[in-house]
């Protein structure tokens, strides 16, 4: 092969060379170092428990209170790898999916694994369970945190008292006598919102258990687009070449997730991620806008644009549809503002003999079409409360597929 065949090999190569270079850092059981909007939390439970685990006392406890995607997990993984690099091997972490488990009995199997692999868990109780788990540690002279992840869905139905003796057992570590064992025992309860009811239901949980137990409890405010885009920014980082991963399409997918899917950031993650390989796959060396459009199209989270939707807005809204969407294919933005679609939309209106409207009236029906395409078209206003508010327009799914469909409507 000549050495311009070489070239051109290689330079084809490197053209077409992957942008998602680190793929495990977009994954849900990845623990990133940095935790953007998470930090105070983590200083906080790190902080906690260096104290606790440095003092005389024996038992502690958080609960970490939230909806789903906002960071619970994570923040206690995180906390758990702090401790682990703070403390070395005086501490063993055991993490545990409660929902995964189902049974506590499946927990304290859990629990034990992570002290001890190879000891049979066949024929012993829970009872026998939880005390193998203490008195290895006591053995080893190691001390304990412990993650309980999803801990409400085990108070759904029969598992409810078993779960309230888990938690109280746990609790009542101090009350035994020192000569028995020497170890602390830390414990991170994560709680979803939606299980937070049946969680302190007092059929299950008495008021001892309350008091010891319950002491201390963190609740975890939803992401709102910021906070997204600023843990997308630092995800794409760790994920993707460095200057492939436009801003405009972290904008795009941490609005879409903070209007549409309540801030969870695990969607947000795995839509950055799913754009990440649609751009690779396409070999454009970069991820833009239209790479989150052509995502956001067909994600389950992704409200079906049903063309009944289309069929039944009115001529003008179509024109004023028309409109947005050629004001983005021509910004090449995940955003366009109301002054760049009034543009092209006054020229749309002569092309299809409709009478262009006012800016207030204008600013109406741009409302309207947002509520009635809601998640296919998204319209905030900016500096809200503030002097010089523009009402920004974006759209999640691909533009000139839309574009097609709004044409065969006002030309058919």
């Amino acid at each position: 092969m000549s050495i311009v065949c070489w070239m051109l090999f290689w330079c084809g190569v490197m053209v077409k060379r992957s942008i998602l270079i680190r793929p495990e850092t977009l994954e849900h059981d990845f623990i990133p170092e940095q935790l953007p909007r998470r930090e105070e939390e983590r200083e906080k439970l790190k902080e906690f428990f260096l104290d606790f685990f440095n003092s005389k006392e024996t038992f502690t406890s958080w609960i970490i209170i939230g909806d789903s995607g906002i960071g619970k997990t994570v923040l206690s993984r995180r906390v758990l790898k702090d401790l682990e690099s703070s403390l070395g091997k005086s501490i063993v972490g055991a993490y545990v999916n409660c929902r995964l488990s189902r049974r506590v009995y499946m927990v304290l199997g859990e629990l034990v694994k992570h002290v001890a692999p190879s000891v049979p868990r066949r024929g012993l109780s829970r009872f026998d369970l939880f005390n193998v788990f203490i008195e290895i540690l006591s053995e080893r002279g190691q001390n304990s945190l412990i993650i309980l992840d999803e801990l409400g869905s085990l108070f759904w139905g029969q598992e409810g008292e078993k779960a309230g003796e888990l938690l109280y057992n746990l609790s009542r570590l101090s009350e035994r006598s020192v000569e028995e064992f020497r170890i602390k025992v830390g414990v991170l309860a994560i709680v979803a919102s939606h299980d937070e009811a049946s969680f302190y239901n007092p059929q299950w949980l008495d008021r001892s258990i309350r008091a010891s137990f319950m002491r201390n409890e963190l609740r975890l405010r939803r992401y709102d687009k910021n906070d997204l885009f600023e843990i997308l920014r630092y995800r794409a980082s760790l994920a993707f070449l460095a200057g492939s991963v436009s801003e405009d399409a972290l904008e795009l997918i941490s609005t879409y997730v903070a209007e549409q899917q309540g801030g969870n950031a695990r969607i947000a993650i795995d839509i950055l991620r799913d754009a990440g390989r649609l751009a690779d796959k396409k070999g454009d060396g970069f991820l833009g806008a239209e790479h989150v459009r052509m995502v956001l199209s067909r994600h389950p989270t992704m409200p079906h644009l049903d063309p009944e939707h289309l069929l039944s807005l009115d001529r003008h809204k179509l024109v004023l549809l028309l409109a947005a969407i050629r004001a983005l294919k021509r910004k090449g933005e995940s955003f366009v503002t109301r002054v760049d679609v009034e543009k092209i939309y006054k020229e749309l209106c002569e092309e299809y003999n409709e009478k262009p409207r006012k800016t207030t009236q204008l600013i109406k029906y741009i409302k309207e079409l947002g509520y009635e395409l809601r998640g296919v078209m998204q319209v905030e206003v900016s500096g809200k409360g503030q002097r010089g508010r523009s009402t920004r327009i974006s759209i999640n799914v691909p533009l000139e597929e839309l574009e097609s469909k709004v044409l065969d409507l006002l030309e058919g």
